[in-house]
């Protein structure tokens, strides 16, 4: 079976790289935004399955060729952020998952940015496989925290 694509918004690039390494094979990380602004642009965008413009220098694996089956974003955007992306989107069917805040404690210190970024992308593996995100039967829209 070949990967499952999904979205990820992150505000730091190295963060966004190690959870990406994180949740491989099972699922492929097509684009990484890295602020609203590039959220709301791109993901309408890869909905309909269509490259965004200037997407050759995004760091996720640029695998358009099939709609994301899901849109993680980390704990770097607060409520509104997300009112704002999830909003650009119209009324598109589509999993979205945010970050807890409240699990930081047990997540490794911020600055050690490879070290957290794996941590959440254990996470949210987890959260995308108790979901079955991407599988027969899986869920296909609403929203969680992981």
């Amino acid at each position: 079976m070949s990967p499952i694509p999904i979205v990820i918004c992150g505000r730091h690039p190295n963060i966004g790289k190690a959870a990406r390494e994180g949740i491989k094979p099972e699922y492929d990380v097509i684009h990484i935004n890295l602020s609203v602004e590039e959220a709301t642009s791109s993901i309408p965008l890869l909905l309909s399955s269509k490259s965004p413009p200037n997407s050759s220098s995004n760091i996720g694996s640029q695998n358009y060729g099939e709609r994301p089956a899901a849109i993680a974003l980390g704990g770097g955007f607060n409520d509104e952020m997300f009112t704002e992306i999830k909003g650009s989107c119209g009324e598109e069917n589509m999993v979205w998952v945010r970050a807890d805040t409240t699990k930081t404690a047990e997540m490794p210190d911020i600055n050690d940015q490879e070290a957290y970024g794996k941590a959440m992308g254990v996470r949210l593996k987890k959260c995308l496989d108790e979901l079955k995100v991407g599988k027969e039967g899986g869920t296909t829209e609403g929203v969680w925290f992981f």
